[in-house]
């Protein structure tokens, strides 16, 4: 059932309400008419620009891509360069550009060979701040330390995350600790882990 048998169904209509329910489809059908003539008039341009294109296809070369061709110096004609197919670059580090933050953060982990909660991590960015950026505060450090921890463990990071449910938030271990497939633990690195605070 549409609107109209629904609101006829529950009650029967005003003279007004009539007037003005057919004022609105009126006003609709209006609308639906205008849009259909503007689709049709668009169908017939369409229609005219592919038979002149049709028609003059012959006569007139084919449009180049963009760019212009390279001139030989010596004589001015264009020179044809062979096309070949790019390189696939070789995706490294997960397909990140890592900077000296993502750098301190793996080196940290490796070196100790722990599962690391972000407080050991902070630590570790604390101390090589003051010698590598000594103009932040800790907070900038740890927000910095945020942002790094949240790329290298996404989904193409170069961490992994463990959270033990001892205590907040996760511990931090390179990828090759995790399953690749569900991303948990292997059972042969929880050893790894550091509970004490």
């Amino acid at each position: 059932m549409n609107k109209v048998q629904n609101n006829m169904a529950n009650k029967r209509l005003n003279e007004k309400e009539i007037e003005q329910l057919l004022g609105e489809y009126r006003s609709e059908r209006r609308r639906l008419n205008f849009q259909l003539d503007k689709v049709r008039e668009a169908i017939a341009e369409l229609k005219r620009n592919a038979a002149v294109k049709g028609a003059s296809s012959d006569a007139v070369p084919v449009k180049r891509g963009p760019g212009r061709p390279r001139k030989d110096a010596s004589t001015g004609a264009a020179v044809k360069t062979a096309k070949g197919r790019r390189k696939k670059r070789e995706i490294k580090n997960g397909g990140y550009r890592l900077s000296d933050w993502d750098e301190m953060v793996i080196t940290t982990i490796t070196q100790r060979d722990m599962l690391l909660p972000k407080e050991d991590l902070l630590k570790s960015a604390l101390a090589w701040a003051k010698k590598k950026h000594p103009s932040m505060d800790k907070e900038e450090v740890e927000a910095k330390l945020t942002r790094v921890l949240q790329k290298l463990s996404g989904k193409r990071g170069m961490l992994g995350t463990h959270r033990s449910g001892l205590r907040r938030g996760y511990h931090y271990g390179i990828m090759d600790w995790f399953f690749a497939s569900s991303g948990k633990l292997r059972k042969q690195h929880f050893g790894k882990l550091v509970l004490n605070d």
